[in-house]
């Protein structure tokens, strides 16, 4: 019987894909052990052809599957944590590389500590524990962080699709959580596409899509200096040549970039929708757009494609939607979504 082995780092969008494709064998269990997880597949169907072309996906045989020694993170807080402070680590962690961040309530923190040793002994791949210290914050979307135990470092190690993400993690933004939506995306772009990657952080979307189609020619425009400063290097990190890095404002740069793109992503959930005009700005006369927005569950996709219709009859361009859905919830009431729509001028 036969199991996707993936990286821990690559099991939320592992976990989707193999959903999406049904391969997954419920029959069975999830297995885990410190590096990697281990999903129960069937592939006797054609679909397993599109999991197993992915070169973060390994198939192994069950017996693979139990090679490891698993020592499981919530079974190691069993001896730390009562069965109400348990319940406080439903906001669970962030695993960034050689970094994690954990999220813990003013109650846990006298034993956050022995959280963060277990934390590292559950996963040998992280050597630093962090802990946030408070919400994401400002036009560059950055949250304080403090150490808490293993290697008193900063520096992030990320990798994903193949590539490796360096970054300071007091003073740039990165969300391992959009993980699935990059690797969604860069399978959309075909060969020759120009794409514009609007608030492109460190680089994820654009280096990720560039290293993946080499015939593309990408742009990332970012605001914070310390990010830029990053993605030059990631740029470097991953012997891309396809890839530029624009620091500046989208809305002072997109006259630079008139007329470039066939596909424009927008991961700025709080505000993107407010850039509609650069995306007009930077669009070829036909052009894809993948917009993330933050919003009220069950009204946000409808709310937003109202903007867009709005902005479409202003501007005198058709619109059509191509695709929506949840990536992930953001707090009690709101949700973050992307929605994907194709312009015509």
């Amino acid at each position: 019987m036969e199991y996707a082995k993936v990286n821990v780092h690559d099991a939320e969008r592992a976990r989707t894909l193999i959903s999406q494709l049904g391969l997954f064998d419920r029959s069975r269990s999830v297995k885990h052990s410190p590096s990697y997880v281990y999903f129960p597949i069937s592939i006797s169907t054609a679909r397993a052809k599109k999991l197993i072309a992915k070169r973060w996906v390994e198939i192994v045989a069950v017996k693979d599957a139990k090679s490891e020694p698993v020592r499981n993170y919530r079974d190691e807080l069993g001896s730390i944590l009562t069965t109400a402070e348990m319940g406080e680590l439903t906001r669970g962690y962030d695993m960034l590389g050689n970094i994690a961040i954990i999220d813990l309530s003013g109650k846990l923190k006298r034993k956050e500590r022995k959280i963060a040793d277990a934390l590292m002994r559950s996963h040998k791949s992280v050597k630093t524990v962090l802990a946030k210290a408070g919400a994401v914050s400002g036009v560059y979307r950055i949250r304080k962080v403090r150490y808490v135990a293993g290697e008193k470092n900063y520096i992030a190690e990320y990798r994903e699709n193949n590539c490796t993400f360096r970054f300071d993690v007091r003073k740039t933004f990165f969300s391992n959580r959009l993980s699935f939506e990059r690797t969604r995306i860069m399978g959309l772009v075909k060969d020759k596409e120009s794409v514009m990657v609007m608030f492109a952080g460190v680089g994820p979307f654009a280096i990720e899509i560039a290293k993946a189609h080499p015939k593309t020619t990408v742009r990332g425009i970012e605001l914070n200096r310390n990010a830029c400063t990053y993605m030059n290097g990631n740029i470097k990190l991953n012997k891309v040549t396809n890839v530029k890095a624009q620091c500046g404002d989208v809305k002072k740069l997109a006259g630079r970039n008139r007329g470039f793109a066939d596909r424009i992503i927008m991961p700025l959930p709080n505000s993107s929708i407010e850039f509609l005009d650069q995306v007009f700005t930077v669009a070829k006369r036909k052009a894809v757009v993948h917009l993330y927005r933050i919003g009220p569950t069950g009204a946000v996709v409808a709310d937003t494609k109202a903007m867009i219709r709005e902005h479409a009859k202003r501007k005198g361009y058709s619109v059509r939607f191509v695709f929506d859905r949840v990536v992930r919830p953001y707090s009690s009431k709101d949700v973050e979504i992307v929605l994907d729509f194709a312009i015509n001028r």
